[in-house]
């Protein structure tokens, strides 16, 4: 055994077997469960769960927690989750968590101001997350973009604007066509547009008149995404990935997230030293970050980036956890990796240190993670129902047909590489599904997705994607 073996084994075990985590009560808010209980690190802490999507895995976990909620379970409809839907659960989940556990945390995909008040009540509960209003900040993106600036991290070309008709002659002789608008509260995709004639852009700019939004150059180039964490003293780096961006077979949006290769293979050495260096400069400037009497934003984030082939530019940062989290979380360990998600509890628990030799050996660039996600959404391009659905688990595909092969709910758990798992809160039967609702499903693979381009997916991830939809059955909602 290496000495960072070591030295990981012992700061693994602080996180597993913190004594905070064994006699406090735990309560989790997300968009979804899985994010949470990756790895079964979590899963075993958590007394109350609250989400957003419901499932077939969660409908099998549900009994395991001491209280759980979901709005979809409640309405059975999906939509494009946020946390607002969970509001009507908040005030009765914090009463049940302090009565049940007196001493208690709460984790969150991502805080909100309600339930900071919430919390307030109740001075032995204490979030793990930054602040909401740190996060509100950071959604900002045109504010984002004119610190980055000033910091001189290399963003796309652009302008920081309030939507106007009239900007459009301007901005065209300043970046060219097409252009490319992101609307402020934009994500995942929506919120963003694709500018290739003066009308396109005029319509938009009416449509959010006044709104702030950032009008950039397209660069048609290969978008990537990192993760890392700050803690009170670090910038704590995971791996880097390849985003699966529009495509067709997978979402509506042409710029809709819908996945990501983790393999490595269509990434320069270039490119991936470039969003390091910036993903650290990010970082150091996170824990710097003031709003009011707060200081520092001690959190996982992602950020995500886009190359033209030489030059990597920001495009967006995202304060919070993240749709790899779960399958990034499950391939470090099964790499002998602590997972970097597990650094963002560092900054609140007891006894877990780190210092600039550990740090600066988990950051060192290791191997790619060899994995890769595909997020399948509905593509009817109108509100469905689910007749039928796949069953979670593990799966072979072979000659275009996916055959199951048990239960499981971590690619960690398949018995080879040439297995896929299916899951991601798979919608039970009967639910609605919006026309813009999040995805039905994900699909978890040992294999890249992505072809030469590393922007489209390549043939056998295509005819894996054709396979999966066609396990389900979706009728259009009857008015």
């Amino acid at each position: 055994m290496s000495k960072f073996d070591m030295r990981a084994d012992v700061i693994f075990e602080n996180f597993h077997r913190n004594p905070a985590l064994l006699e406090r009560g735990l309560g989790c808010y997300s968009l979804r469960m899985l994010d949470w209980i990756a790895g079964d690190f979590l899963g075993s802490h958590i007394n109350v769960m609250a989400m957003t999507r419901y499932g077939k895995e969660p409908a099998r976990a549900e009994a395991s927690f001491d209280s759980f909620f979901s709005s979809e379970k409640s309405t059975r409809v999906r939509t494009d989750s946020s946390m607002d839907e969970l509001q009507p659960f908040l005030e009765e989940s914090i009463g049940l968590l302090h009565e049940n556990f007196p001493e208690s945390y709460v984790l969150c995909y991502q805080s909100s101001r309600q339930l900071e008040r919430l919390a307030r009540r109740y001075p032995s509960i204490r979030m793990m997350n930054p602040p909401a209003a740190m996060s509100e900040l950071l959604n900002r993106k045109t504010w984002v973009r004119r610190k980055l600036k000033a910091l001189g991290v290399p963003v796309i070309p652009g302008d920081e604007v309030h939507l106007s008709p009239d900007l459009f002659r301007d901005l065209v002789d300043r970046y060219g066509m097409p252009l490319v608008v992101s609307l402020d509260q934009s994500a995942a995709g929506s919120g963003v547009h694709l500018i290739e004639s003066e009308s396109q852009f005029r319509a938009v700019a009416a449509a959010n008149l006044g709104a702030p939004a950032s009008v950039m150059q397209y660069i048609d180039g290969k978008s990537m995404s990192l993760t890392g964490v700050r803690t009170q003293d670090y910038v704590i780096l995971g791996e880097p990935s390849l985003q699966v961006i529009g495509q067709k077979s997978l979402t509506n949006l042409s710029f809709g997230w819908c996945g990501n290769d983790f393999s490595g293979s269509h990434l320069t050495d270039h490119e991936v030293e470039q969003m390091r260096d910036m993903q650290t400069r990010i970082g150091e400037w996170l824990g710097e970050l003031r709003v009011g009497k707060q200081k520092g934003f001690h959190s996982i984030f992602g950020v995500d980036y886009i190359s033209d082939g030489e030059n990597v530019y920001f495009t967006e940062i995202n304060p919070r956890f993240l749709g790899t989290t779960a399958l990034v979380a499950d391939r470090q360990q099964e790499m002998g990796k602590i997972p970097v998600s597990f650094f963002h509890l560092v900054p609140h628990l007891p006894d877990v240190y780190l210092d600039d030799e550990f740090v600066a050996e988990y950051n060192r660039r290791g191997d790619p993670l060899n994995v890769s996600q595909m997020c399948l959404h509905n593509i009817m391009g109108e509100d469905v129902v689910v007749e039928a659905s796949i069953e979670p688990g593990r799966y072979s595909f072979d000659r275009g047909q996916l055959r199951f092969l048990g239960p499981a709910q971590r690619l960690a758990d398949t018995e080879s590489y040439d297995e896929v798992l299916i899951t991601g809160e798979i919608p039970v039967e009967g639910t609605h599904l919006l026309r813009t609702s999040d995805e039905i499903c994900k699909v978890y693979t040992y294999s890249p997705v992505l072809g030469r381009d590393g922007r489209t997916l390549n043939f056998q991830a295509e005819q894996l994607v054709k396979a999966v939809q066609n396990s389900f059955r979706l009728s259009p909602v009857r008015k």
